[in-house]
């Protein structure tokens, strides 16, 4: 046993030391930070053209940091991890005063993380920087009631437009019945391949944004039916938020082919990591892997942070009437990550810088497991929060 445990305690020795060496603290005054870890923090993202911020959804403190990369970054775009629908939407509703109350009771989780206060502020933030906020996603789960309501806007066809309009109004009583019983239930879920295939059929002889927004809908339809009844569809969406990021780069470059704009991306951790995602259930290559070679490929950089709470509370639900509670979490719930908190202290924030690591890693000089491996070779920076407050539903 000794001979076992003798390496494996020296290789957890060289991470440590290699943690201890280069973390750095950042003091938080609400979107306002400070300290050294910013100041270093501040040097990499002025040096780089994609800043990717993989979170830990549904803590509050996380849309703050983001407004505060956002200052130094000054992008022009914001890639989210919604719809290009919900973009839209959520494009106009922050030219609006107040929260978005209205819209969410009308179309109750609609706008997905953004139905949680922080983050509709955030975006209120970058759009008043005159940010573009850009969906990459499929096509979310609960706004099949907004979705057909946005078609029969668009359809030409009386047919068409009556038969839209009547599912629109279906999907929305529906979904305003899920949210009074506080269910987490989604017409989209429920629906059956005929009402698809109705679909498809009463909008063929409309024009190409109507079709291309129901083949959206319809693919969406089924990679979250391939993920509720177990048979895929996590490669089916990682494909497609990557075809949506490809499509905009060539939009964006024409065919002069210009450099992409600075841009900054903040999704779920396992999807803005370089090579291999964090991902624990199978090997999946994702938008980080794909953002870092758009970047090479025009001689920029981009900039991967991991952002996660230590301990604390996030949110488990969008829904204000769900009967769920903030889902309360501890340094054991991430254990590829727990030898990175157990050498970091609050009550400042900490900036670990992964890179040293990651050297060490690929000169032979380091061995460690294969999750804790993705987290070094796929981010530079972790940044960890001693303890996170959930996100509120408004």
């Amino acid at each position: 046993m000794l001979l076992a445990w003798g390496p494996a305690r020296a290789q957890d020795s060289t991470l440590t030391r290699l943690i201890r060496q280069h973390q750095f603290p950042m003091v938080a005054a609400g979107a306002q930070f400070s300290g050294a870890g910013w100041d270093k923090l501040q040097q990499s993202i002025q040096k780089s053209q994609f800043v990717l911020i993989g979170e830990g959804h549904g803590m509050a403190q996380i849309p703050g940091f983001t407004a505060a990369v956002a200052q130094v970054l000054q992008p022009a775009v914001f890639a989210a991890e919604i719809d290009p629908y919900v973009a839209q939407d959520l494009t106009a509703l922050a030219a609006q005063p107040g929260l978005p109350t209205a819209y969410s009771q009308r179309y109750p989780q609609a706008l997905c993380f953004y139905n949680w206060a922080e983050e509709f502020e955030l975006i209120r933030t970058l759009r008043a920087q005159r940010v573009q906020v850009l969906g990459l996603d499929q096509v979310f789960i609960a706004t099949a009631g907004r979705f057909y309501a946005r078609l029969a806007e668009r359809a030409k066809g009386k047919p068409a437009k009556a038969y839209l309009q009547q599912q629109a109004a279906k999907y929305q009583a529906q979904g305003q019945a899920f949210e009074r019983a506080g269910k987490d239930d989604f017409s989209m879920a429920e629906q059956r391949q005929s009402a698809l295939d109705s679909l498809v059929n009463i909008t063929r002889q409309e024009g190409p944004d109507v079709r291309q927004m129901v083949q959206d809908y319809a693919a969406s339809y089924a990679i979250y039916q391939g993920q509720i009844k177990g048979t895929g569809g996590h490669q089916e969406r990682l494909n497609l938020m990557r075809r949506n990021l490809l499509r905009y780069a060539r939009g964006t470059q024409g065919p002069a082919g210009q450099p992409l704009p600075k841009m900054l991306f903040k999704f779920g951790a396992n999807h803005l990591a370089r090579g291999l995602s964090l991902a624990s259930f199978g090997e999946f290559y994702d938008l980080g892997n794909l953002a870092q070679d758009l970047a090479e490929a025009q001689d920029q950089k981009s900039l991967h942070l991991l952002v996660m709470g230590k301990q604390g509370t996030a949110a488990s639900s969008l829904s204000p009437r769900s009967p769920e509670k903030p889902r309360a979490y501890t340094v054991a719930d991430e254990p590829s990550l727990k030898l990175f908190f157990d050498q970091t202290a609050g009550p400042a924030w900490n900036l670990v810088d992964l890179r040293p690591a990651r050297r060490a890693l690929s000169a032979g000089k380091l061995v460690v497991g294969q999750a804790v491996q993705r987290v070094l070779l796929g981010y530079d920076y972790l940044v960890v929060i001693p303890e996170t407050t959930a996100s509120h539903p408004y």
